[in-house]
């Protein structure tokens, strides 16, 4: 008998090492979606796109997207995943036809997890130097300063206009495109500290992508850092992860609640707000206006990247998701609103410091984070402070993200091979080490070129539109929507809402997809860094990263459609079988309280 029992002890053990995990409270799932999907665009993108695209005639086409396409699509991913209570691979398997589907998303998350460790890097050295005195971009006479240098606190309006670099063709199209930088120049080739750090003292840029030069050693000790933090928020699961959540995806609002009292207390701040929200409705007839909206949305909602599954498959299968989209999608656009009248507050003050206009002191993405912002901060009364409190915000918000979407790669691993859950710290660490060494070729002189490529190809514009739009097409054309409505039903009970969703899954949403998908690919131009233009073999290599994610959805329709006809098996069932055949171990599951 005692031996029965200490068989079943060891049984029951060894279930709970590979048994799959769920959220402790309904308020995990939330912070969770909060975290992964609130990043550094909703700080440095959004703002400079409402200042550049009339202002808040610009939330009109952004609040008129996130209605019918980011709402209607975080309910259609988080339900897929609660469904079923898996990742992206098996929640695919309602259509098995568009399981590629699944693996087009696992390589654009790995993509941007990659680039995104590599900001989070620059961030981090940012942070780090924030308690030296002086702030080192607030002088000149340093090693990496040249003899054109001038510093932020030098009155040069008569001298220095305050340009942005504009010249690449994805700037627009990625929510943290370093092409944007915001330089100083002058006809006599003046260059502002800020900027001189920037590109001589952080990054040493190289004169090509084919001079990589040498690594930074600084920049790969924070590399470092940020893929142990990240291992050390992910290795024991989601329960864990969800305590660091708690912090990482609250905090920020803080912070940057901290930042824009600040920046209202400054002598300009109405001049930068001015700029930033007063409409120009003449921008709206343009659709370089619409696309910028329509990608900003896609983005900062996670949309078509697989996060959003894969923290819905953490759910009970009652939990109302579709009340935690209402809540997600409000915090996400007021968090954008917000960050933008604390940046521009700032940007406001320093113009009128230095006698200029906010647009030349305006900039987006790196640009922003790197140079316009701590040039400002330079300038206010103890700048040491106001740059660990902003740096500290931009990597909060930026490192939940970071996790949360390396969380969805490890569910993928442990749904496929769930015996490696015994052993999932082990499996944590070699993952977070083996995309650590993908992102040392980023952290070298020539990095930066490389960084351009991930960045602006691995998960560009129009591969996140395509993915969005043929999951709609999957879901409401190909497995039916009445069919799909009835899955929600059981889930969460009767809803309003049903013709809204009919309407956005089956037209709004694919044809809105289809056209700015198609936009990005006529529109196309070569890639740029500043004024270099990459080789065509490097352009090439760009254009392979782009397809080798979305190829993946007519490749394996293609294999599914032929294993199926050569081992006679029902083409019906490929292009769509009931999800209940699909969740007979999780259909206990069924039967649980709503959270």
């Amino acid at each position: 008998m005692g031996n029965s029992d200490m068989l079943e002890e060891n049984t029951l053990a060894k279930s709970s090492k590979t048994k799959r995990e769920s959220w402790n409270k309904s308020w995990d799932f939330v912070l969770a979606l909060l975290g992964g999907s609130i990043g550094l665009g909703n700080v440095w993108r959004f703002p400079y796109l409402c200042f550049k695209n009339g202002g808040g005639a610009f939330l009109f086409p952004y609040l008129f997207f996130v209605m019918v396409l980011a709402i209607p699509m975080v309910m259609l991913e988080t339900s897929m995943g609660q469904r079923v209570r898996q990742g992206v691979v098996q929640s695919w398997e309602i259509v098995p036809v568009f399981k590629g589907l699944a693996v087009a998303q696992i390589m654009v998350n790995f993509y941007s997890i990659v680039s995104y460790a590599v900001i989070m890097a620059w961030c981090f050295k940012y942070f780090q130097v924030s308690f030296m005195s002086p702030l080192p971009w607030s002088t000149c006479g340093n090693p990496w300063n040249t003899d054109r240098c001038v510093t932020a606190k030098q009155n040069i309006e008569s001298l220095i206009n305050i340009t942005t670099f504009g010249n690449s063709s994805d700037t627009d199209k990625i929510p943290h495109a370093i092409n944007g930088s915001h330089n100083a120049t002058t006809t006599i080739g003046v260059t502002s500290s800020a900027t001189e750090y920037w590109f001589r003292g952080i990054l040493d840029v190289s004169p090509a992508i084919e001079v990589s030069g040498s690594l930074r050693p600084d920049l790969v000790i924070c590399l470092i850092a940020v893929w142990i933090l990240a291992y050390l928020a992910t290795f024991k699961g989601i329960k864990w992860t969800a305590k660091i959540v708690y912090v990482t995806a609250t905090f920020p609002f803080l912070l940057i609640i901290v930042i824009l009292i600040r920046g209202l207390t400054l002598e300009g701040a109405t001049l930068g707000l001015r700029y930033y929200v007063i409409p120009n409705i003449t921008k709206i007839a343009t659709p370089e206006v619409w696309v910028a909206a329509a990608t900003q949305v896609i983005y900062s909602f996670s949309v078509g990247s697989g996060v959003l599954t894969t923290l819905g498959s953490y759910n009970k299968y009652h939990h109302n998701f579709w009340r935690d989209a209402a809540i997600f999608s409000i915090f996400n656009a007021m968090t954008s609103f917000v960050s933008g009248l604390a940046i521009f507050s700032t940007l406001g003050f320093m113009a009128t410091y230095q006698n200029t206009t906010v647009e030349k002191v305006a900039s987006s993405g790196p640009g922003l984070a790197f140079i316009a912002y701590p040039e400002a901060l330079s300038l206010l009364p103890l700048p040491q402070l106001w740059s660990v409190v902003f740096f500290l915000m931009i990597i909060f918000i930026g490192f939940d993200s970071m996790f949360i979407a390396q969380e969805a790669i490890m569910a993928i691993l442990f749904d496929n091979i769930p015996v490696l859950r015994k052993r999932k710290e082990l499996y944590h660490a070699i993952v977070c080490f083996l995309m650590g060494c993908a992102g040392l070729s980023m952290v070298t002189q020539g990095g930066v070129y490389a960084f351009e490529i991930f960045n602006n190809y691995g998960a560009s514009g129009w591969c996140m539109f395509l993915i969005a739009g043929t999951e709609c097409v999957a879901i409401a054309w190909v497995f039916d929507f009445e069919r799909y409505w009835v899955e929600i039903k059981s889930m969460i009970g009767k809803q309003r809402g049903k013709y809204w969703l009919l309407i956005s899954w089956k037209f709004v949403a694919p044809i809105i997809c289809i056209i700015i998908a198609g936009y990005y690919v006529t529109m196309h131009k070569p890639l740029r860094y500043r004024d270099y233009v990459y080789p065509p073999w490097a352009q090439a290599i760009a254009h392979l990263m782009s397809f080798s994610s979305v190829i993946m959805i007519p490749a394996y329709a293609i294999y599914s459609t032929y294993t199926t006809w050569k081992n006679g098996g029902s083409f019906r069932k490929l292009l769509g079988q009931p999800p209940n055949e699909i969740v007979k171990e999780a259909e206990p599951l069924a039967t649980s309280t709503s959270i």
